[in-house]
């Protein structure tokens, strides 16, 4: 029940590919997500426990901020796999944007095709 040796349609040896691995490959190509137009770097939180995740914004904020990047989407996910299904890391990141004001200049929500309420958008201080 192996696979026919030979040559496929085209003429090509040992470059046949299923179905579904062509299919694939044509989504990828042809239709970007569209919920990554137009956003700006991400920094990914979520599914990390509080400190993992307060240190990561921190580290890479500063990073972005010496790159000269004017705002970053940070993903915190909504916490409904917390306890009690109440979010943990999103009030704490923001807490920790207001409180470093030398740093972030401000945040809001970030849009739903970013992520809504589980994600916000956050304006560096650009370094001098």
């Amino acid at each position: 029940m192996g696979r026919k040796k030979g040559k496929d349609a085209s003429g090509r040896r040992g470059l046949r590919r299923s179905i579904r691995y062509a299919g694939r490959e044509e989504q990828a190509v042809d239709e970007p997500d569209a919920y990554k137009l137009g956003a700006p770097p991400t920094i990914m939180l979520r599914k990390l426990r509080l400190e993992e995740a307060i240190d990561r914004l921190a580290m890479q904020l500063a990073a972005h901020a010496h790159a000269g990047t004017g705002e970053v989407l940070v993903v915190h996910g909504r916490g409904t796999n917390s306890p009690g299904g109440v979010g943990v890391i999103g009030p704490a990141v923001r807490q920790w944007c207001d409180d470093h004001p030398g740093l972030v200049t401000g945040w809001r929500e970030a849009p739903a095709r970013w992520g809504g309420p589980g994600a916000m958008v956050v304006n560096l201080r650009a370094e001098t």
